[in-house]
């Protein structure tokens, strides 16, 4: 396995691409993984532990690199670090102003 590979929700997704996602950081097919979140909640007294795992789960994990939110909410200023030393590569002289504080002029 590469130790710079992430584990990331899939574009290949039925709900919100956490087992197609696990499935791709472990290279095996996503319906074996999907197939065992099944049996867990066929199983009754694991039910709400899984399901609770699988909402933390959609919480924690960042969507695909190239996906729409990704994009809104990197125009918003919402950017990860890696976001922004790409923008710093490709913008070239822009300037971050810092404790910048709003006046009227009259």
């Amino acid at each position: 396995m590469d130790k710079n590979k992430k584990m990331r929700r899939s574009r290949n997704r039925l709900i919100a691409g956490v087992c197609a996602g696990i499935a791709e950081y472990f290279k095996i097919n996503p319906w074996i993984i999907r197939g065992l979140f099944i049996i867990l909640l066929l199983i009754p007294h694991i039910q709400f532990l899984a399901v609770c795992i699988y909402v933390v789960l959609v919480a924690i994990m960042p969507g695909p690199k190239d996906s729409f939110f990704s994009n809104f909410r990197a125009s918003f200023g919402e950017t990860r670090d890696s976001d922004i030393s790409k923008s710093k590569r490709a913008s070239g002289n822009r300037r971050i102003i810092k404790d910048a504080h709003e006046r009227d002029i009259h």
